[in-house]
């Protein structure tokens, strides 16, 4: 695989506010032998008109992310295959960095997916996910070879929050070789309020359940209010009394609206 193609796959729901960022960082990354693939969720915004001006594939699916990677992955024929969201903007050597990595003998990576935005809340996430950096319990590959993402089973199309975990986490099992790799993804739709991060952790919440109960080892790492890794960023946190407050205020609201979600339980479209 001395230039092997890899399958872009987006999967994407009215994000017309960050889209055409992120399929330009792709567009511009130094590495140039790339297929690009996006399924859409019947997006009611100018999502899908943007999309169909970087790929020819371009396809609608519903109901979930899950169901949407697959349908991707089944479309797509590169030899290494990369997920990404509608939100991210890639630095433009990342994917030439990851087809180097897997060059040296890895099956799968995970890159440090870092929040950027304005506003308090958009700068505790970029701590939250800062203190991820390099952690080999909060972590998910997204850039694999092909025939790992097939050997595994692909996404369980029945999870809706923690499926790239479960992802994780299989192939973990399956004794294949991971490592991190020195590339960044920048998030670029980071809730802007709390009533933002209310409705975002409240609907993963509704089905956190079926995760938990599939990787019930591995999540009672995962699903606590204090995290080890936030012993990382208690420094910088403190060196800012507002930031601290906050980040343990969007913790709470985060819990809170998780828990909420489970006492709720999963919508009937989702049962």
């Amino acid at each position: 695989m001395s230039n092997p193609l890899v399958s872009v796959i987006i999967a994407c729901k009215n994000n017309e506010k960050y889209i055409e960022k992120c399929l330009q960082s792709v567009k511009d990354q130094t590495y140039k032998n790339i297929e690009l693939i996006i399924v859409d969720n019947f997006s009611n915004d100018q999502t899908p008109q943007i999309a169909q001006r970087y790929t020819e594939h371009f396809y609608q699916l519903g109901p979930e992310r899950s169901t949407q990677f697959n349908f991707g992955f089944k479309k797509s024929h590169g030899e290494l295959i990369y997920r990404i969201g509608a939100e991210f903007v890639l630095e433009p050597d990342l994917i030439e960095k990851c087809v180097k990595k897997i060059a040296d003998g890895y099956d799968a990576l995970a890159l440090h997916n870092r929040s950027v935005g304005e506003g308090i809340w958009a700068r505790v996430r970029y701590f939250e996910r800062e203190s991820y950096r390099g952690s080999n319990s909060v972590v998910a590959v997204r850039f694999m070879k092909r025939s790992v993402f097939e050997n595994v089973g692909m996404f369980d199309e029945k999870l809706v929050a923690g499926e790239d975990f479960d992802l994780h986490n299989r192939i973990v099992a399956a004794g294949y070789k991971w490592a991190h790799v020195d590339a960044v993804e920048e998030h670029i739709g980071e809730p802007k309020t709390l009533k933002e991060v209310w409705h975002k952790f409240y609907y993963y919440g509704r089905t956190i359940k079926r995760y938990h109960e599939k990787n019930k080892t591995v999540s009672k790492k995962q699903m606590v209010f204090f995290r080890p890794s936030y012993l990382k960023i208690q420094k910088d946190l403190l060196s800012s009394p507002k930031l601290f407050l906050a980040f343990y205020l969007y913790l709470f609201v985060k819990n809170l609206a998780g828990l909420c979600g489970v006492l709720k339980g999963p919508p009937e479209s989702l049962k």
